[in-house]
């Protein structure tokens, strides 16, 4: 699947919204970021808990495995979530095996549990996205 085709919103899309943030490449981002989100969904009477988890985990691999600081999309449109987190680093994103005795390392199986979808595209040189797609609702 391709990136989601995002557009800038319009005055018959109320209760809708788009955010590009290029936060910078500090341990705390996820955290604010993960803030933001939860203020942006509960204002429109969202829930937020899914949403929330999602991009706090896909923003915290950027982090950690991007090399460098990650740029976020975040669109509520049609009763759906689309987040897309990329980074700068060409390695492909890989699922660890499961293992009770692991004690991180789990963040894309939360990810697949919680997204109603999700996958990673490459961006030619530059690095990659990965995007998960989220229902919310009242």
């Amino acid at each position: 699947m391709s990136l989601p085709c995002l557009r800038p919103p319009s005055a018959e899309s109320a209760g809708e919204f788009r955010l590009d943030l290029f936060p910078p490449t500090a341990p705390q981002v996820a955290g604010v970021l993960r803030r933001l989100l939860r203020d942006m969904l509960g204002s429109v009477g969202l829930d937020h808990d899914a949403p929330c988890l999602i991009l706090s985990e896909l923003v915290t691999n950027a982090l950690v495995h991007g090399g460098g600081a990650p740029a976020v999309v975040l669109e509520l449109r049609g009763g759906r979530l689309y987040i897309t987190v990329s980074d700068a680093s060409p390695v492909p994103v890989v699922r660890r095996a499961p293992d009770d005795a692991r004690t991180g390392g789990r963040g894309l199986d939360l990810v697949d549990a919680l997204a109603d979808e999700w996958g990673v595209e490459l961006i030619g040189s530059y690095g990659k996205a990965v995007w998960a797609i989220s229902a919310v609702s009242v």
